[in-house]
């Protein structure tokens, strides 16, 4: 192998390197940031949890549109130079004001709501609600629209003790 050669080899693996961290860059940057607003909603007995994991600079943007409290799609708008606590605090009260939970065809009023910082550009918030219902047959639930489109999956678990050496049959009606 001659020089020339040996300097071609050299560039060619330059640039796949340049290429991977580039690629591995961009993939993990995009991970931080969430596309869309999620909510897992849980069914147990007696109670609904309902957790919602959205984009903090996408949220506390459209709390801060004039647009929006123009239509009517917040209630007040929320100042700019608010403390982090602050801005979590306005942001939990607007979310628990606009989203709405009815379980059998009963509006269910939020006990508890609490906000979790998952990471620097996510929150996840906690909506917590009793109900009084043995079978729940239905729930429906609307989110205020600053949070833009939901991805929403609801939860139902089955509980089940497992003795020792034996198997559980869970069936899904």
């Amino acid at each position: 192998m001659q020089i020339g050669d040996n300097m071609n080899l050299f560039k060619k693996l330059q640039n796949i390197m340049f290429v991977c961290i580039f690629t591995i860059l961009s993939t993990s940057l995009h991970a931080h940031v969430l596309e869309q607003t999620s909510a897992q909603v849980i069914l147990r007995d007696g109670q609904v949890e309902i957790k919602v994991i959205a984009e903090r600079e996408r949220l506390i943007a459209a709390l801060q549109n004039d647009l929006a409290w123009l239509m009517g799609e917040i209630d007040t708008v929320m100042p700019a130079n608010l403390s982090v606590t602050q801005q979590q605090d306005f942001m939990t009260n607007a979310l628990k004001q606009k989203t709405q939970l009815t379980v059998n065809k009963q509006l269910i009023n939020f006990e508890q709501v609490k906000v979790v910082n998952q990471d620097e550009h996510t929150l996840s918030f906690v909506f917590q609600a009793k109900h009084q219902f043995a079978d729940v047959t239905d729930i429906s639930i609307s989110f205020p629209k600053t949070l833009g489109s939901v991805h929403v999956s609801v939860v139902k678990p089955q509980y089940k003790l497992i003795n020792a050496g034996e198997s559980a049959h869970i069936n899904f009606k």
